[in-house]
């Protein structure tokens, strides 16, 4: 108890520091006093117009990408019981990209509710070819070649758009296709909240499932759960979250597969009622350390310090013990 008190403390402290450094770090630094300043009372000088127009949605949008593709990878390891599972690696964030690709051909702006609802509607798409390939084939290696390919195979015909159309809708898309945290306004707050909301209750409704799913199905029947239905709402929850993370940030890499591996060597307990907010909290952390790197510095490259290595890690340690 005291491990896991000590772990989330630490965690909310790094979150508060990092939050503050997103703040008042940037092409314009600003004094942590002006700051405070701007947050309670905002005026119409320079500083508040900087952070509530750039850094304020921006630190938002890592805290609700972090938390959601972190509690999304978790999610997913334990509902496939494989460890290098993720919305990444498992083409559901490619899904969630052509459907932003074909929102932004369609002429949809950014930001909204229809891309929003693109993003969603491909990354489960993205799900229900895993999952029926999961019903197919034993093997978890299969598995994550399956979404490798169907990932492949969905960057190909977003390829072929960006190829055969030469508007300004893509070429938005192509920079989104960078992975920002900036590109998110005030406006469009409120709809990735309650995106990520509906996505974490989803899930959240399913903690019992999820802990008992890593004994395998048959023993979740056992404790008299509809597995059924509760794999569904799981999957139905982390595609919400993939999708809306994509939708408003970009694809955005290795949170989601690495950041659940951390919070287990944080916390050191399977139970899902400690791993999801844990595995948030990381995820949060990374995010917002990723984010204040400049712009010039793609941010899928400061995660891949992090992820990389994670992931080596689980490799060389055969880190199916929590599976």
């Amino acid at each position: 108890m005291r491990r896991l008190l000590i772990g989330f403390v630490a965690l909310i402290v790094l979150i508060f520091l990092l939050c503050v450094a997103t703040l008042c770090f940037g092409a314009v630094n600003i004094p942590f006093a002006d700051v405070v300043q701007a947050l309670f009372s905002p005026g119409a000088d320079v500083s508040s117009n900087i952070l509530w127009n750039l850094r304020i949605p921006r630190m938002i949008a890592a805290i609700l990408a972090g938390a959601s593709l972190a509690v999304s990878g978790l999610s997913l390891q334990t509902v496939f019981r494989n460890p290098l599972a993720g919305p990444f690696v498992l083409g559901i964030s490619s899904g969630a990209s052509l459907g932003v690709a074909l929102a932004l051909l369609a002429g949809i702006g950014f930001g909204s509710v229809g891309v929003l609802g693109s993003a969603a509607l491909g990354a489960l798409l993205v799900t229900l070819v895993v999952m029926f390939a999961a019903t197919r084939f034993a093997q978890t290696g299969v598995l994550l070649i399956v979404g490798l390919l169907t990932g492949y195979f969905i960057d190909s015909i977003v390829s072929v758009l960006i190829a055969g159309n030469s508007s300004e809708s893509l070429r938005v898309y192509v920079a989104w296709g960078m992975g920002s945290f900036g590109r998110v306004t005030l406006g469009d707050v409120w709809i990735f909240v309650v995106a990520v909301l509906v996505g974490l209750v989803m899930i959240g409704v399913s903690l019992r499932y999820l802990n008992a799913a890593l004994l395998g199905d048959d023993f979740a029947h056992g404790l008299g759960l509809n597995v059924k239905r509760s794999k569904i709402c799981v999957l139905l929850g982390a595609s919400l979250l993939a999708g809306a993370t994509t939708a408003f940030c970009g694809p955005v890499a290795f949170i989601g597969i690495a950041v659940p591996h951390l919070a287990y060597l944080l916390f050191k307990t399977t139970n899902h009622r400690v791993l999801l907010p844990g595995a948030a909290l990381c995820g949060i952390a990374l995010a917002l350390l990723g984010g204040l790197f400049p712009a010039s510095v793609p941010l899928n490259a400061v995660l891949s310090l992090v992820g990389v290595p994670v992931i080596m890690w689980v490799l060389v340690r055969g880190s199916g013990a929590r599976m």
